[in-house]
This record gives structure tokens, C-alpha cells and sequence, in this order.
């Protein structure tokens, strides 16, 4: 911890940053909750065992409290000042008109509901923008804690201690989830490991998404290739190689920190978006020659062979014309409707298509445009919002990434900060535009 209190950070706004908030007591809200639900996500196999042995599983859904609470303050906000954001309309636009979709379909509100308690994570990291991508000095070095937290913890599961969360189910509502899951492999090196978080995914999710904080505000070469490689040195020993592929190239390419850093970042997130679309088509009926183990490419073929098309088949059984399944359509919602059916997607394409049909292929495109357009504002930022985006584009080849709650709120920051500074030129540009008269009238009348 030592080593980065001394680094200098690059920080181009220290203290005055809001992200997409207007304030900064609700800037102060949500940098608090967001932090905190990421704790909460880092240690959350700890916890999960503690709610375990009290009988009290089912309070881990506090947590969302720390997403949803602020969100509400936030609507009372603009909404007693009668500006309430356009994201905020969109965003609940858009869940209606697909929960209804889901309701036409498959009829079942809980699957809707689910849904938005999925992805309303977006919408929190759109507000919180800079204040997660770019954090300040303060809570740069939290995020500097959790990553310490990960990594120590993945090292004892791997090397030193067995946990006594490893392999217990607990029961939330009338659902069974899987805590710190025991896959029954005894080669240490090839064990699946999650450390204090909730599975071995978590872990793959959650150190690149800090790492590539981290690396973004970081100015030392040398202290960023420490990052780098230490996170992932960190994923292999999770044996996540979906997570591997997607994060080595990012890391590679914020090491070296090149003068054309933004336009690698650019063709590596429109690259892996393009795979995570195309992986799951283009593979229909394909046999794949694999070994066997967790370094194999066993578990893509199972994706293949068998995940991916059982997912078009209730897709294509259930959608409504265009429109898909609806939200909630696939994957987690499924285990209060269709637990006989329940698919993981494993794909975040896929996901999209069982949830909004073609507006998924439209939603990805737009994040894509996102990441392409010219930046006015922050470039620090920028960049580190469009590897956020191509990390979670990457690793969505072979996992339904917006399931993630991590993920999910990582996202919707890079979606908010790359909003952000590529309109800033219109919002910089309008007042010199403005003709002499009327800036004078202005000033004469204010």
C-alpha cells in the first residue's frame, strides 16, 4: 500500500469531478455506495457464510439498497427541481417496454422484475461515471484496497487455506446459490479458485475491471506493469480463460501506454464486440476438437455443442417477432419461471437477443459508436472507459457479463464517461457561437 500512497496519480480535476451528477453531496452518495457495494462484492463469500450460519441468507439483497436508495434520492432531486435526466426516463422506458414484452411471452412479473434488479446497475454507473472510472485521490486508494483484498485472497484459496464458505449453498428466497463453488479438482494448479469473493467469475471480473482503473490513473510505467501482471497472474489462477484472452491485450496495450493508446483500445473493443456476436452464430452445428481439464477448450465447446443452442432453441420458441423473449428472458430470471429451462447464456449477445431481441444488436452497436466517437473532453478518462468497455465486450464471448453486478456497474460508468467527454465540445463550443448581441444582452440582464 505503501508503494502507491507514494505514486503520483493523474488527477485533472481532483476534487471537483461529479461524474453525471449535478452536486457534490450526491456525487459524495454515490462514490460512498458504489464503493461500498463493491466491498460487499469483494468479500462476499465471507459475508454470504456469516448470513449462512445465522439463518439469515436472504439480507445479502441489502446490498442492492446501495444501489437503488441513491438512485431514488437522485429522482426526488430532479424531480422536485422538474429536471429529471433524460437517462433516467430512457432507462425506465425501456424496462417497461421490455417487461412487457416478458409479460406478453412468458407472463411472469418476477422475470421482468429480475431483470431490471440485473441491469439497473447500468444506470447507477452512468451517474457515477468519472467518480468509479477515474476516482479521486481518496477513493483511488479504496479501489487500491479492494484489489490488494483480491488478489491476497485468491493467493490463500489457491495456495495456503481452505475457506469454510468453500462449496455451501445458501437459500435466497426459493432460490439456491452456490458459494465459492467446490468443483472437485485436486491439482492445485488447475483449481478453481474465488478467494473471499462469490466464485472464481467474480474474481475474473472483478481484478481486470480494477486493474484497468487502476493502470488509467497510474503515470509510473513501471508501477502500472506491476498492476498489469500481478492481475493477471491473479485470473489465471482463477483458470478463467475467457477473462485471460479479454484483459491481455488491454493490459498490454495500457502498459506500453503508446501515443496511438486510444485507436488499439478502439479496434480492440469493436473487435471483441464483433466476436461476441458472431462466436455464437458462426459456431451453430460445429464440432470442436478438445482435451480435457480447465486449461482445455472443453468448456467452449460445451458452449457450442450444447449452451448456445439450446439458448436459440427457447429463444426461438418464446420470442415475440422482434422483440425477443423480453427482459428477463434468459439466464438468471430463469430460475423463478423455467428452472427446468434455465440457460446461462454464457454470452453476452446472446443475452441481449433473448432480452430485447434486434434492439440488442442496436444497444451494442450504440456503445460501440460510443467508444468511436471523436473525445472533447477527458482523454484519461476516455481511455479507460473504452477498456472497460472492450474488457467486458472480450470476456462477453463466453459470459453473460451483464449478469455480473460488477460488470454491470462498471459498464454503465464507461457508457456514462465516454457520454460525457465526447459531447463536451458542443457544451463548450455553444456559448462562442453565441452572437455578440445576445451575450450582451445576457450580461446586461443577469
Amino acid at each position: 500500500m505503501e508503494l502507491f500512497r507514494s505514486t503520483k496519480i493523474t488527477t485533472p480535476v481532483e476534487g471537483r469531478d461529479t461524474g453525471n451528477l449535478e452536486g457534490a453531496r450526491l456525487a459524495g452518495l454515490f462514490a460512498v455506495c458504489g464503493f461500498l457495494y463493491l466491498l460487499v462484492y469483494t468479500l462476499e463469500s465471507p459475508i454470504r457464510y456469516i448470513l449462512y450460519l445465522s439463518g439469515k441468507d436472504s439480507l445479502i439483497l441489502v446490498r442492492d439498497g446501495l444501489i437503488i436508495i441513491p438512485l431514488i434520492v437522485l429522482f426526488a432531486v430532479q424531480a422536485s427541481r422538474l429536471r429529471v435526466h433524460p437517462a433516467i426516463i430512457s432507462f425506465a422506458t425501456l424496462m417497461a417496454f421490455h417487461g412487457m414484452i416478458l409479460m406478453g411471452t412468458i407472463g411472469s412479473p418476477l422475470g421482468a422484475a429480475y431483470g431490471v434488479k440485473i441491469l439497473i446497475n447500468l444506470l447507477f454507473g452512468f451517474f457515477a461515471a468519472s467518480l468509479l472510472v477515474a476516482p479521486g485521490k481518496y477513493l483511488f486508494r479504496a479501489l487500491v484496497a479492494l484489489w490488494c483484498l483480491t488478489i491476497i485472497g485468491v493467493l490463500l484459496d489457491k495456495f495456503l487455506v481452505t475457506f469454510p464458505w468453500v462449496g455451501i449453498k445458501t437459500i435466497v428466497g426459493d432460490l439456491t446459490v452456490d458459494v465459492s463453488k467446490d468443483w472437485q479438482i485436486q491439482d492445485t494448479l488447475s483449481r478453481r479458485v474465488a478467494g473471499f469473493a462469490r466464485s472464481s467469475i467474480a474474481v475474473a471480473v472483478l481484478v481486470p475491471a480494477l486493474a484497468i482503473v487502476l493502470m488509467g490513473r497510474i503515470r509510473g510505467g513501471l508501477l502500472r506493469a506491476f498492476v498489469g501482471l500481478v492481475s493477471l497472474g491473479a485470473v489465471f489462477l482463477t483458470t478463467q480463460k475467457g477473462s485471460l484472452i479479454a484483459f491481455a491485450p488491454i493490459a498490454a496495450i495500457m502498459i506500453l501506454r503508446a501515443r496511438q493508446e486510444r485507436l488499439w483500445l478502439r479496434l480492440w473493443c469493436v473487435t471483441a464486440a464483433a466476436i461476441a456476436i458472431v462466436l455464437p452464430l458462426a459456431t451453430s452445428g460445429m464440432h470442436l476438437s478438445h482435451g480435457t481439464g480447465v486449461f482445455s477448450t472443453e468448456s467452449l465447446y460445451l458452449r457450442i455443442a450444447d449452451t448456445w443452442p439450446m439458448a436459440w432453441q427457447w429463444i426461438s420458441r418464446h420470442q415475440m417477432m422482434i422483440f425477443g423473449v423480453g427482459l428477463g428472458g434468459i439466464g438468471g430470471p430463469q430460475r423463478l419461471y423455467a428452472i427446468d429451462n434455465f440457460n446461462p447464456a454464457d454470452n453476452l449477445f446472446v443475452l441481449l437477443y433473448a432480452y430485447f431481441g434486434v434492439f440488442g444488436l442496436i444497444y451494442m452497436a450504440a456503445a460501440c459508436w460510443l467508444a468511436l466517437r471523436p473525445v472533447s473532453g477527458s482523454a484519461e478518462r476516455a481511455n479507460t472507459a473504452i477498456a472497460l468497455l472492450a474488457f467486458a465486450f472480450g470476456y462477453g464471448a463466453v459470459l453473460s457479463t451483464l449478469e455480473d453486478q460488477a460488470a454491470s456497474l462498471v459498464i454503465g460508468a464507461a457508457l456514462g464517461v465516454l457520454w460525457r467527454e465526447t459531447r463536451m465540445q458542443r457544451t463548450v463550443a455553444a456559448p462562442a457561437a453565441r452572437p455578440a448581441f445576445a451575450r450582451s444582452w445576457r450580461t446586461a440582464t443577469s
